[in-house]
């Protein structure tokens, strides 16, 4: 008996140092090409690319979609009587084809370290491009492979999506700025959800349009403005939307984080801000017999926090009053814009066909089909109520 528990426990010892040695087949991160975003535009073969190819770096292939891609570069510290720490961060390597992991297999081919993309951040797509191929072409690499998490965030550029991917900033990396910029929402209302992998992946199987965050690309910054629509029958671009029907979406949709809304007294000719604590909307969606329509009521609070109108004092209640119906137009008239714009379009953004599901199933079943087409001629109306909850350090404005 004594000599059992002698060997167990030596298994034992022996099967725990097993365990504690560690990953036998870890590589140092220094040693690896950490993606951290991608940008796809139309096919473009690159000087260098087209130089490769001269001196038989040739394969075969399409020239469909060029691939710009971002990695990190490994962190050189200052040393003792070394070189200064280095200032940028990353480089971008670009590739051309029509396979997006055959382009990346190529770029191994360019440098002594493996691409990996578990921190990969940021995809942006060119509208461009997505004009010619449909998004799930694009997105199936990503949607598959495994080292690529689902919470990556897409963006869609009117520009050159490759341009969004260059330096503006020193010492920071564009992919994480671009990530990390939907922070502000709470600042700004005109900025969509940000869209992740996981996110699109619905709509796409279910043939519905969404919409992707837009970039813009500027000498020295990127801005995100507006937003671009993909029709969900195409899966390809169709149109955009500005940052106003953007600020209209949100507020018929009730995603407002925060932000401001901005309007004119026309009794006095100057404007009034309100600064938004909170937005929420109910859609009701009424049917009479084959006739559909929506009425979208959105609740507000928030509190006044510019006001150029001199004399003015918040303490009256009918003063109060009037303010609170000034911006109740103005976001019934933004969000009618908006409504507008999705007509133009022929497509449906705002959640209708969501609320007529869960009101009306039976009548939804029979005009999911073509959706798009059958919501651009139902009429929609909105009310709002704005509730003023505070106006500034003081109720009287300066003359």
């Amino acid at each position: 008996m004594k000599n059992f528990r002698i060997v167990f426990f030596g298994i034992a010892f022996l099967l725990t140092c097993c365990m504690l040695t560690g990953c036998w087949s870890s590589r140092p991160v220094e040693d690896l090409n950490l993606e951290t975003g991608i940008a796809l535009d139309v096919g473009q073969v690159s000087p260098q690319e087209a130089y490769i190819e001269q001196e038989g770096g040739y394969y075969r292939k399409k020239n469909l979609i060029k691939g710009t891609f971002q990695f990190l570069l490994p962190e050189r510290g200052k040393g003792s009587g070394g070189p200064p720490a280095q200032s940028k961060t990353f480089y971008n390597m670009t590739e051309t084809g029509d396979s997006l992991l055959e382009m990346l297999r190529e770029v191994s081919l360019r440098s002594n370290r493996p691409a990996i993309g578990f921190h990969l951040k940021t995809i942006i797509i060119s509208s461009s491009l997505l004009q010619k191929l449909p998004m799930y072409e694009l997105l199936d690499f990503f949607a598959g492979d495994n080292d690529i998490r689902p919470s990556v965030q897409l963006l869609i550029s009117t520009e050159k999506a490759g341009d969004a991917l260059e330096e503006k900033v020193p010492g920071e990396t564009p992919a994480f700025i671009l990530k990390d910029v939907f922070v502000n929402r709470k600042r700004n209302a005109r900025m969509i959800k940000p869209m992740s992998l996981v996110k699109v992946i619905g709509p796409m199987k279910a043939h519905t349009s969404f919409l992707l965050p837009n970039v813009i690309t500027g000498e020295k910054e990127v801005k995100l403005a507006g937003a671009g629509v993909i029709q969900g029958k195409t899966q390809k671009y169709i149109g955009f939307l500005n940052e106003s029907e953007v600020e209209g979406l949100m507020w018929l949709k009730g995603e407002v984080d925060g932000g401001t809304l901005k309007s004119k007294d026309p009794k006095v000719g100057k404007i009034i801000v309100y600064e938004i604590e909170s937005v929420k909307s109910h859609t009701k969606a009424t049917v009479h017999g084959n006739d559909i329509s929506f009425h979208v009521h959105m609740r507000a609070t928030g509190r006044i926090s510019e006001n150029l109108n001199p004399g003015q004092d918040f303490s009256k209640k009918n003063l109060l009053s009037r303010e609170e119906n000034i911006l109740q137009e103005e976001a019934n008239t933004i969000a009618e814009k908006t409504l507008a714009k999705m007509h133009k379009l022929r497509v449906e953004i705002g959640g209708f066909g969501e609320a007529l599901r869960i009101q009306h199933p039976k009548v939804w079943r029979k005009v999911k089909k073509d959706w798009d087409k059958t919501f651009s001629s139902i009429p929609v109306r909105f009310s709002t109520d704005i509730q003023i909850e505070d106006y500034a350090s003081s109720n009287t404005t300066a003359d």
